[in-house]
């Protein structure tokens, strides 16, 4: 199942966003991970200069949640919390690689109950494409793409669009389980 919420945010607020977070990018640092290459800002990294932007977004976040998130996937709120924003840009050429988002993705920790993605930037051929359901979901600016982090929504981005891709993203944790590693004990 996919949601996707197209002005979810304003084109000014995504602006600002993208403007607060710059000035705290490495890019003599590039971030590599397993499923992605660009490069990310971790708002809780960067409290007292993000928070203002934090806040915000979390407010409206929460009211999607409330409003539309809670019924589409049938979410039960009492259990929930977001993982916090993470901002990432995808220069020209970036790619984010096939993956799933992965239930268990942080041992030990909370297990990821749904994936959020919110676009920053209008990126015409740079579509998040999920292989397995044949959707490909535009990268339009203010859209919330909302979706399960189990495998089978597998997705990856190629960054054709001729500028940087940028997006906000945060994955709803059961905060009632913790996931333990398993050490072979029976």
């Amino acid at each position: 199942m996919f949601v996707e919420f197209k002005n979810f945010i304003t084109d000014q607020f995504c602006d600002e966003i993208s403007n607060l977070c710059h000035p705290h990018m490495d890019d003599s640092s590039l971030e590599y991970e397993f499923n992605r290459q660009g490069n990310s800002v971790r708002f809780s990294d960067h409290k007292k200069e993000l928070v203002y932007i934090d806040n915000k977004l979390r407010k409206r976040f929460n009211e999607i949640v409330e409003k539309k998130l809670k019924f589409d996937f049938k979410l039960d709120l009492s259990r929930l919390q977001d993982s916090g924003f993470t901002f990432h840009r995808y220069g020209e050429k970036d790619n984010l690689y096939i993956h799933g988002d992965g239930v268990a993705n942080d041992l030990p920790g909370f297990p990821r109950v749904l994936s959020t993605v919110i676009h920053l930037t209008n990126n015409p051929n740079a579509d998040l494409i999920f292989p397995r359901h044949d959707k490909h979901i535009k990268t339009e600016k203010g859209k919330l793409v909302a979706f399960l982090p189990h495998d089978c929504y597998e997705h990856y981005c190629n960054n054709n669009s001729g500028s940087s891709r940028e997006v906000v993203v945060t994955w709803l944790l059961d905060n009632k389980l913790i996931l333990k590693e398993n050490k072979g004990e029976a």
